[in-house]
C-alpha cells in the first residue's frame, strides 16, 4: 500500500485509509461486530494503517472497537479521533471548549486503550462563533505538549477558519467532504492545503455509496439511514441526477475491470494534493474493494473524461 506524508507531521499514512463511522452500529443498517472485527483486522492485513473515528460515531461505539481490535497492533497503526461534536440525552450538539477539548480527549483515551491519539482532529467549528478558534487550538496545543496527542488536525474547517487555527499551532492535515460528485473543497480548501502544506483527507469519497453504482432510482433505504438524514445526493431529484452520472463511471470501470466505486477511489488518488482517502468500511469484502481502488493504472484521458462527467455537481 502507498504511503504519503502528513503534511509537516511526519506521519506517513496509507492513501486508503479505514474510515470507522459505521462501526459505531448506529445509522448504517445491517452491521454486526464480528464482520466489523474482521473488516478492521483485513485492513490492517492489506497495508491499511490509517483509522480514523470519533467519538460521536455510536456514542464513543467506534473507539472502543477500534481500540480493541488495533490493540496488539497500535504501533504499527496511526489512530485518528475527533472532539467537539458531543452525542448524548440531548442529542448532538458542539462544545469546541478548552474543558470540553480536555475532557473528551480523556473519555477517548480510555475508550481506545492507549496513552497518546496520533492526529486529534476539532471535528467541527463552532458554528455559533462564541468558542474563539484561538480557544480550541491553544487547549490542543497544550494537549500536545503533555503527550496526549501527537498532531493537530481540523474537519470541515474553511480556509480562513484553517488560517487562524495555523496562527496558534501547527496544523498537519485537513479532513473534507470531496469525491467525484462533491466538489466544492478544489474552490478554495484542497488548493490552500497542497500550496501550505497540509495534509488533505477526503472524507465520504464514495459520496456515502452513491459512487459505487449499487443504487438505483429504485432503491429504498430505511428511515433511520444517515443518509436520509444528512445527505442531500440523497433526495430524490438530486440523487436521479447522479445516478445518470455514475452511469458514465460504470463505463470506465468495465474497461479497466474494477467496481465503479474502485475507479472513484482511483481518481481521488490520482489527485497529489489527497494524502489519505477515509474510505468506510463495515465488512471485510467492502475493504478489499477500497483497497483495490490504488495500485493500478488509470489513463489520463479517462481521468479527464470523469473530471468532465461529473464537474457541474
Amino acid at each position: 500500500m502507498e504511503k504519503r506524508k502528513m503534511g509537516s507531521s511526519g506521519l506517513e499514512v496509507s492513501v486508503i485509509g479505514f474510515g470507522a463511522w459505521a462501526a459505531g452500529k448506529v445509522g448504517w443498517g445491517r452491521v454486526t461486530e464480528s464482520e466489523l472485527e474482521e473488516a478492521i483486522i483485513r485492513a490492517y492485513e492489506e497495508g491499511v494503517n490509517f483509522f480514523d473515528t470519533a467519538p460521536v460515531y455510536g456514542f464513543g461505539e467506534s473507539e472502543r472497537l477500534l481500540g480493541r481490535v488495533l490493540k496488539p497492533f497500535r504501533k504499527q497503526v496511526i489512530i485518528a479521533t475527533k472532539f467537539g461534536l458531543v452525542w448524548d440525552a440531548n442529542g448532538i450538539h458542539n462544545d469546541v471548549s478548552a474543558a470540553g477539548a480536555r475532557r473528551e480527549v480523556d473519555e477517548s483515551l480510555k475508550r481506545l486503550g492507549t496513552d497518546y491519539i496520533d492526529l486529534y482532529q476539532v471535528h467541527w467549528p463552532d458554528p455559533t462563533g462564541k468558542v474563539p478558534i484561538a480557544e480550541t487550538i491553544g487547549a490542543l496545543k497544550d494537549l500536545v505538549q503533555e503527550g496526549k496527542i501527537r498532531h493537530i488536525g481540523v474537519s470541515n474547517f474553511s480556509v480562513e477558519q484553517l488560517r487562524e487555527a495555523q496562527a496558534i499551532a501547527p496544523i498537519v492535515s485537513l479532513q473534507s467532504p470531496y469525491n467525484l460528485l462533491q466538489r466544492k473543497a478544489e474552490q478554495a480548501e484542497l488548493p490552500y492545503a497542497a500550496a501550505s502544506g497540509i495534509g488533505f483527507i477526503p472524507y465520504s469519497p464514495l459520496a456515502q455509496g452513491l459512487l459505487t453504482g449499487k443504487f438505483s432510482k429504485d432503491s429504498v433505504l430505511p428511515d433511520d439511514d444517515v443518509r436520509i438524514q444528512l445527505n442531500p445526493l440523497f433526495q430524490k431529484e438530486r440523487f436521479e441526477a447522479a445516478l445518470r452520472k455514475v452511469e458514465r463511471l460504470k463505463e470506465i470501470a468495465a474497461k479497466y475491470g474494477k467496481t465503479p466505486g474502485q475507479v472513484a477511489l482511483r481518481w481521488l488518488a490520482a489527485n497529489p494534493a489527497v494524502t489519505s482517502i477515509i474510505a468506510g468500511a463495515k465488512t471485510a469484502a467492502q475493504v478489499e474493494e477500497n483497497v483495490g481502488g490504488v495500485g493500478w493504472d488509470i489513463d489520463d484521458p479517462d481521468l479527464r473524461t470523469l473530471d468532465a462527467a461529473f464537474r457541474d455537481e
